[in-house]
């Protein structure tokens, strides 16, 4: 697994490349946490388009990054889920609790990215 940070007009996003399952989920957390106390005041976007393989261990890593980065005050929402991850947090219902975007937009001036759900 490898977790990698980059800052853009509408926030911070957090991308993560290779296999989220339980062994690279504590590393996973460990980034998030890192990140979202440098950027404590940046929306958090979390880019799951590198995943090659995720299985429940990725529903724990995306509830426990909301609950903290909403609970900080920030705003966060999840893109580019690969569709068989999808299909894991459709499953799990987790999608009418935070939210998925299909790909990162091109914003316009002002517009938000993210919002808290």
């Amino acid at each position: 697994m490898k977790c990698s940070h980059r800052r853009e007009d509408y926030g911070i996003v957090i991308r993560f490349h290779g296999e989220l399952g339980h062994h690279e989920a504590a590393q996973c957390v460990e980034y998030l946490e890192k990140t979202m106390t440098l950027y404590a005041t940046e929306p958090i976007i979390l880019d799951l388009s590198g995943l090659t393989f995720m299985d429940s261990s990725g529903i724990a890593v995306v509830l426990g990054a909301q609950r903290n980065i909403l609970g900080a005050g920030q705003t966060f929402c999840v893109v580019g889920t690969p569709p068989t991850a999808m299909r894991i947090f459709k499953a799990s219902g987790i999608t009418a609790r935070v939210k998925f975007l299909p790909e990162l937009p091109h914003l316009e001036e002002e517009e938000e990215v993210c919002t808290a759900k």
